[in-house]
């Protein structure tokens, strides 16, 4: 009976060790849906400016809510579809993330599970048009749109742009081909 009473105060202890590992930091942070009024002209990535985490999204026009946790440096922004409504659209978010920190890598999970990492928009002397990475098995399952020319997307994808031009939405400028790159339609070099 006595050897059993060491195993017991560990077993009985353990989930209060792996409870408090589990700790989520509590992030104050905003999202604005689709038709947001600044969405960075289409483009999906990241700006840090004065403590604020500002991170553009291409989301299912469905989707029922957006989550932003924080694991480590990594922030993870989570799209949820609870009730299983998809529709055969996209739009971009914003998420603002106040107090972020000066080192940190972003990703997007969206409806289906699918985990891309968001990088930071450069706007000098880089192609700056987004992709809907839709599902793909050739490349004439994707197609060029938007009302610039600026977006890679599925061929049955509607897409609704704002029709501004700016010089980093010129793909052959900077030899960009909208193609299927391991099954999902996205802008890559030609």
């Amino acid at each position: 009976m006595k050897r059993y009473i060491p195993v017991l105060m560990v077993v009985l202890f353990m989930p209060l060790c792996i409870q408090s590992d589990l700790k989520e930091e509590k992030l104050n942070y905003s999202v604005e849906g689709c038709g947001a009024t600044r969405t960075a002209y289409g483009v999906e990535g990241y700006e840090l400016a004065d403590g604020v985490l500002t991170v553009h999204v291409m989301r299912n026009c469905c989707s029922d809510e957006i989550l932003v946790e924080k694991s480590g440096s990594e922030y993870r922004i989570i799209e949820k579809e609870n009730n299983g409504e998809i529709c055969k659209c996209n739009c971009m978010s914003t998420v603002r993330i106040k107090d972020a920190d000066e080192k940190f890598r972003v990703t997007f999970t969206d409806y289906s599970g699918q985990v891309r990492e968001i990088k930071e928009i450069k706007w000098e002397g880089e192609f700056c048009g987004w992709s809907t990475y839709a599902e793909c098995s050739s490349d004439t399952d994707c197609k060029v749109t938007g009302c610039s020319g600026q977006v890679c997307a599925g061929i049955k994808e509607e897409i609704v742009t704002t029709c501004e031009w700016r010089e980093c939405f010129d793909a052959g400028r900077y030899s960009m081909f909208c193609g299927c790159v391991n099954n999902k339609c996205q802008w890559t070099q030609s």
